[in-house]
C-alpha cells in the first residue's frame, strides 16, 4: 500500500514463490516449462492463504505459467478476477540446462562455469542474465514506480494519503524473487538469496532520488 511514513511514501509488494512441483520435488532446473503444482502443494499453502486473507490488495500480478496461476487460485482465490498476467515475472529461461539435475550436469564445463559466475556464463540456449535483470526491472519500474509518483492514486478531496493506500501482491518464482532481492535489497546476493516454495518475501518500497530502493519487511509463512 502506499503508506506516508515520515512524510515518504511507501509501497509494499509482496512477493510469493509459487507453491511445489514434481521437478521441484526431484531437483530439476525449471524454467519457462509448464509444469502444475503437486497434489500436496495445496495443503502446504494453507497457511500463506491464512496470512494473506488478512491483508488488502489493491493490485495482483501472477507469472503466466500454470504454478503460478494456480497458487493465486489457492491462496487468494477471491482475488483472481483482479489479477493481471505478465511474462516478465516468468523464471529464467534455462536452455539446454532445462529439465536437467546437478548430477546430469556436474561434469560439463560449461555447467560449472555457470554456477561459478551466472551473470556472465549463458546456458546453451537459454537466456542472458542481463536480459533476465533487465525484465525484472522494467517489471518494476512500469508497476511500482508510478505510483510512487503518486500516479493512479485517487483524486477525492475527502480522502488523505494514508487513505490511497496500495499493497501490490506478485506470484511469481523463485529465482526472480532473488533478483528482486539482489537488485534492491543491501543485504541480499542473487547467489546466496533462495525463497521455498510457497514462501513470501515482503518489500517495502520507497523513492530515493527519483530510484527505487526497498527494505525487507517481516512477515513469516
Amino acid at each position: 500500500m502506499v503508506k506516508m511514513i515520515q512524510g515518504k511514501c511507501y509501497i509494499d509488494v509482496y512477493l510469493v514463490r509459487h507453491g511445489r512441483t514434481l521437478w521441484n520435488q526431484q531437483k530439476r532446473y525449471l524454467g519457462h516449462t509448464d509444469v502444475p503444482l503437486l497434489e500436496a502443494a495445496r495443503k502446504e499453502l494453507t497457511g500463506l492463504r491464512e496470512l494473506l486473507s488478512h491483508v488488502s490488495f489493491d493490485q495482483i500480478y501472477v507469472s503466466d505459467l500454470v504454478r503460478c496461476t494456480e497458487t493465486l487460485r489457492i491462496i487468494a482465490p477471491d482475488l483472481v478476477s483482479m489479477a493481471t498476467t505478465d511474462t516478465r515475472l516468468r523464471e529464467y529461461h534455462f536452455g539446454e540446462f532445462e529439465g536437467q539435475t546437478y548430477e546430469m550436469l556436474k561434469h560439463r564445463i560449461l555447467y560449472r562455469q555457470w554456477i561459478d559466475d551466472p551473470v556472465h556464463v549463458t546456458p546453451p540456449g537459454a537466456e542472458t542474465f542481463a536480459h533476465f535483470a533487465e525484465r525484472i526491472q522494467q517489471f518494476a519500474e512500469e508497476r511500482i514506480k508510478p505510483s510512487l509518483l503518486g500516479e493512479g492514486l485517487i483524486k477525492d478531496k475527502d480522502k488523505n494519503m494514508e487513505e490511497a493506500m496500495q499493497n501490490i501482491l506478485v506470484v511469481t518464482h523463485g529465482g526472480v524473487i532473488r533478483q528482486w532481492a539482489a537488485a534492491w535489497l543491501k543485504e541480499a546476493e542473487f547467489a546466496t538469496f533462495m525463497p521455498k516454495p510457497g514462501e513470501c518475501l515482503v518489500l517495502r518500497f520507497a523513492l530515493q532520488d527519483g530510484e527505487l530502493f526497498a527494505q525487507k519487511m517481516k512477515f513469516h509463512t
